[in-house]
């Protein structure tokens, strides 16, 4: 197997675990609209990082942060509702990052990439910065899930056993940030959401609780990558793309799934 194939490979396997477990948090929350708010915000982090040159992870993680926080800030002032928040954010997110990076970056910017993923250019460094997130991401949700869990599934009664909500709302909007600034050279900016709301979507129809629910989403978003990723090797495809395909068959799948036995 080539070597870029291989690194290929292990980044989309690390990328399905996060986002196969944080996207059942996505759906249950009802914050896919979120999740693509943050998503847009990427092209900024990644032309902030190529302009300062601390690299586009960086730029990315940061710019993520700040834009999850003003968020979660104008959403507890309730000046707008939720929708009308998000969608401003959305919009003028993808806007900076695109007149941005046309500036900090010139006319050779391969804006297909960005937009829709390139996984076979990840590298060793990549591969690193997406397996420390991993066992970041993994590793808070393993330590919080039932108070993310409670807060969820019932909002007023864990405030009432003294839950902090805008704390772990925070909590949980880093870790969108993080997932979404490993997924950029994976996806692209405009299909990371796909990865976190669509496997879980799929596993809903076969799971009887949230454990089971987050483990059979893992397993759908790394067969989904599997799929995609095969399919764009053997056909010369986007990656991104493919992997999104994969997924909508999946989804399909399981409806009819559904239908079959009802």
């Amino acid at each position: 197997m080539e070597d870029f194939i291989l690194r290929a490979l292990i980044a989309a396997l690390g990328i399905s675990v996060i986002a196969g477990s944080l996207g059942c948090f996505v759906i249950w929350k009802r914050m896919s609209y979120f999740s693509e708010s943050i998503s847009h915000s990427a092209l900024l982090g990644v032309s902030l990082g190529l302009a300062s040159g601390l690299g586009i992870h960086v730029g990315l993680v940061v710019i993520g942060a700040i834009f999850a926080g003003l968020i979660v800030v104008l959403q507890q002032r309730q000046i707008l509702s939720n929708d009308a928040i998000l969608g401003i954010f959305s919009h003028l997110a993808l806007s900076l990052g695109i007149v941005v990076l046309s500036i900090v970056s010139g006319t050779n910017t391969d804006y297909f990439a960005l937009l829709f993923g390139d996984v076979l250019s990840i590298n060793n460094q990549d591969i690193v910065w997406i397996y420390a997130v991993l066992v970041v991401v993994v590793g808070l949700l393993l330590i919080f899930w039932q108070r993310l869990l409670l807060l969820t599934l019932n909002e007023e009664l864990a405030v009432s056993q003294g839950l902090n909500r805008t704390r772990y709302q925070l909590l949980f909007m880093g870790m969108i940030a993080l997932t979404v600034s490993i997924s950029v050279q994976v996806v692209g900016v405009l299909l990371i959401t796909s990865l976190l709301i669509i496997p879980p979507a799929v596993a809903r129809v076969f799971a009887r609780t949230p454990h089971t629910m987050a483990f059979q989403s893992i397993i759908v978003s790394i067969a989904a990558v599997l799929m995609g990723l095969s399919a764009s090797l053997f056909y010369d495809l986007a990656t991104g793309p493919m992997i999104v395909i994969a997924l909508g068959v999946l989804f399909v799948a399981s409806q009819l799934f559904v239908k079959k036995i009802g």
